[in-house]
């Protein structure tokens, strides 16, 4: 009879100790749109996903993985991604910075993560984006051989050249070239790291490098088209904003004109998207050459052009945002004289159009300094 006493805390120990081991439940998302589910991810590599689906060993391959849901994440890591979502980069970090784990592997994506959310977020702070490029290549070096280390290369990059280090941006998005054909990354990469690069050189000043960078960019993303089918619509785009860059490449040399006739002859392109660019493009050429000559009719021919993107850009993505924004441009160059008492308001109006819409775009900063007036 006193071996009663002796069972029931044993008994009671049960459920607790299935809590304890219970499974992780991990899951795959495919670039064909698929979810692979009940897994126990145990590696990240660059060569793929590895882990077990039960007693069964799982791997797939790198260049099929979208990205990765973890298992049971931490409320922090959650609140970090919803901040990623809206554009409030700031409380993105602090969320991910937060985060506390028992697994290696989500703890590792949560630091990535925060410095992702710290590069979106630095706007004109150069310091801020040097401390991050230096973040980022701190994580490089701390998660050798991981699946994030194409793209933590290609941020690296880009946190380089907005810190005005063009020379460490070079070295860092050729070493991500070189790789994407060395360590076999998805062709994807190396388009990336192309037009990385042009706009590196852009910011560096070099417009005829830039020229044939973006025109280098537009042909890798072509050709990654032919195998990379999940990937093509970011390779579509990636070829659109490659025309684009290499028609505002003309802009850094103040060739307005040149920069226009570019455009216009990008508008009778088949592609709805490369359309909606040409149009904003071309508004630009036309706005910044009218600034330069204090010629008010350009102005309005600005406006009609800039308009025609709005309409035109059906998917509302980088074309709206940089019309918006010379939208409002136009109105405080054109001012009360010309555009009635309310000029400014309603150019406010379409700078809050481009920050709050449109908040991942290189337009959203350059909208709130202008609000900011």
């Amino acid at each position: 009879m006193r071996i009663l006493p002796l069972l029931l805390p044993v008994a009671l120990l049960l459920p607790a100790t299935t809590a304890t081991a219970q499974k992780i439940n991990d899951v795959v998302l495919k670039k064909d749109g698929a979810r692979v589910r009940g897994l126990e991810i145990t590696d990240f590599l660059l060569s793929g996903v590895r882990g077990k689906r039960g007693s069964d060993d799982f791997e797939l391959p790198a260049h099929m993985v979208k990205d990765i849901e973890w298992s049971d994440l931490p409320e922090e890591f959650q609140a970090g991604k919803g901040a990623m979502s809206r554009g409030d980069f700031a409380a993105a970090a602090q969320f991910f910075g937060a985060v506390q784990s028992d697994r290696p592997l989500v703890k590792a994506d949560a630091e990535f993560f925060k410095v992702k959310a710290a590069i979106a977020g630095v706007g004109a702070d150069k310091a801020g984006a040097a401390t991050a490029a230096a973040h980022m290549k701190d994580w490089l070096g701390s998660n050798v051989n991981h699946w994030r280390t194409p793209e933590a290369l290609r941020l690296q990059g880009r946190a380089e050249r907005l810190a005005g280090t063009a020379g460490a941006a070079k070295t860092t998005l050729t070493e991500l070239d070189d790789r994407a054909i060395r360590d076999g990354f998805a062709a994807v990469w190396s388009a990336r790291a192309k037009y990385e690069l042009a706009l590196t050189l852009i910011a560096d000043g070099k417009s005829a490098e830039a020229r044939t960078a973006f025109k280098s960019a537009s042909s890798a993303a072509k050709t990654a088209l032919t195998t990379g089918a999940e990937d093509s619509a970011e390779l579509q785009t990636l070829q659109t904003l490659s025309r684009v860059g290499e028609g505002e490449s003309y802009l850094i040399d103040k060739d307005f004109k040149k920069a226009e006739s570019f455009f216009k002859g990008l508008s009778s392109d088949p592609s709805p998207a490369l359309k909606a660019a040409a149009a904003a493009g071309e508004g630009e050429a036309i706005f910044l050459g009218a600034v330069a000559s204090n010629n008010a009719n350009d102005l309005r021919r600005a406006q009609m052009a800039l308009a025609k993107a709005s309409v035109l850009d059906s998917a509302g993505g980088e074309a709206s945002a940089k019309a918006n924004y010379y939208l409002g441009r136009c109105l405080l160059q054109l001012g009360a004289d010309k555009e009635g008492d309310s000029f400014k308001k309603r150019a406010l109006q379409y700078f809050a159009v481009v920050y709050s819409s449109y908040p991942s775009t290189r337009w959203a900063g350059l909208a709130k300094a202008e609000a900011a007036k």
